[in-house]
């Protein structure tokens, strides 16, 4: 029966997998097998034959979908080892078989979007059985709807569920955690309140415009409208706050996303970037749990090359395309369709940089300049930073503050913390201090 009286917790709980990938024919999916098999041949931003393995244990992992010869597929291509599980789950909603399916592996590590379509029964099944649970989604919505629905099972079962464990959002939250530490170790003072946090993004693309099928997917499903999301009552889906850490007083005007292009005297024109509306959410999460300071503001820019792309940018997120002009040019085969994605020759020119300043709630606003920086963020290194993700839990749990202080759903600045950002940097994303901003664009 699958009437579970007594969950078994996380602890508790032994698998026949440590990693299991849900969602691995799509783009990213593909990409995740490929770094969990060490398939160098598939990544053309970075040099993985060249990154030491970041784990010397053999660690055992398998792969869950709806489709069994394209999973075979997937494996051969990335050279697995031939007796790799493949997990067949005909119905994303199939409650009894994703049971089934979460109850072999200690963690999943989802790439299945749009994640409020083919992940959500998978969440509810990690938190009522103490599975742990890391995705790429940037779905947050989704995520406070989940958090509402399912929390309580995940303290109980003691699951570590984390979402955003892609680009959307460990630049961000990390890098921003990051940025406090460096800023309180400078005052030799661990509990130093923080004022701010500025996050400047940069992506160096290599043309084209670096979006896979299945995130252009998850834009169409009208999430908002979705009758699935059930938001509690009175929760405002377009809040800076919607996953917390709203001050005191209240939403101040430097809490909102940004809609403006400006000029900075340090780094230049800024627009508006894409994102921020899912990373601000992501790390004023962690700012409220990790007591960044009880005045603290986190914003996010995207540095621009001229005035007039930091006003496209402005007009890109005050008009956006409307969905059913996305749709379109999908069909028109001018957007990749879902498990397509960006091609070699534009990802091999590609890389992100986050350049984050914080500054002291201070009478002196000391400050520290940090930057977070990798290949082709939005797939290539988005594969490696959900499976580094799924291995912090793996391979050093007791290490994870959120696996010791009983699971949840968390950020990974709250659940990994410096462990992740050590395995990513062992693994070839760089965090570092920066003494002049400016020399690092």
């Amino acid at each position: 029966t699958n009437k579970i009286t007594h969950p078994m917790t996380s602890r508790e709980r032994t698998a026949e997998l440590d990693i299991l990938v849900w969602g691995a024919s799509g783009f990213t999916g593909r990409l995740a097998c490929a770094y969990l098999s060490r398939d160098a041949s598939k990544f053309f931003s970075f040099h993985l034959s060249e990154l030491s393995a970041s784990s010397k244990k053999q660690v055992r992992w398998g792969v869950a979908g709806r489709n069994r010869s394209k999973l075979e597929a997937i494996l051969r291509d990335c050279g697995a080892p031939k007796d790799t599980p493949i997990i067949v789950v005909d119905d994303a909603n199939d409650e009894a078989s994703i049971l089934k399916m979460v109850g072999k592996t200690r963690v999943i590590a989802s790439c299945a979007g749009p994640f409020v379509k083919y992940s959500d029964k998978v969440v509810e099944a990690c938190a009522s059985s103490g599975c742990h649970y890391v995705d790429i989604c940037g779905e947050s919505v989704w995520v406070r709807s989940c958090v509402d629905r399912f929390q309580d099972r995940a303290r109980r079962s003691g699951a570590c569920i984390v979402n955003f464990c892609g680009y959307d959002s460990i630049p961000s939250d990390l890098g921003c955690f990051f940025a406090v530490q460096t800023l309180r170790n400078k005052l030799r003072d661990p509990d130093a309140p923080v004022r701010s946090v500025k996050c400047h993004q940069v992506m160096f693309s290599g043309g084209g415009n670096g979006f896979s099928g299945g995130t252009l997917q998850t834009g169409l499903v009208d999430i908002q409208m979705n009758p699935k999301l059930k938001l509690t009552a009175g929760v405002d889906p377009d809040s800076p706050f919607l996953l917390g850490g709203e001050p005191v007083g209240g939403v101040r005007s430097m809490d909102l996303f940004q809609t403006e292009a400006n000029f900075s005297d340090r780094l230049g024109w800024e627009g508006p970037f894409p994102m921020e509306r899912i990373n601000a959410v992501a790390t004023r999460r962690s700012a409220a749990h990790l007591s960044y300071g009880p005045n603290f503001n986190y914003q996010e820019v995207g540095i621009c090359p001229s005035q007039k792309a930091a006003q496209k940018a402005a007009s890109q997120v005050t008009n956006p395309i409307p969905p059913e002009k996305i749709a379109a040019m999908i069909d028109q085969g001018r957007l990749p369709k879902s498990g397509q994605g960006p091609p070699p020759e534009h990802r091999s020119k590609s890389m992100f940089l986050s350049l984050l300043i914080a500054e002291a709630d201070s009478e002196e606003r000391e400050t520290v300049c940090v930057a977070v920086r990798g290949g082709e963020a939005g797939y290539e290194e988005t594969a490696k930073m959900v499976v580094e993700s799924a291995l912090a839990l793996v391979l050093q749990p007791s290490e994870c503050p959120g696996y010791k202080s009983g699971g949840g759903f968390q950020s990974t600045a709250m659940c990994m913390g410096n462990v992740l950002i050590q395995r990513l940097n062992t693994a070839g994303i760089q965090f570092y201090i920066v003494d002049n901003p400016q020399i690092e664009l």
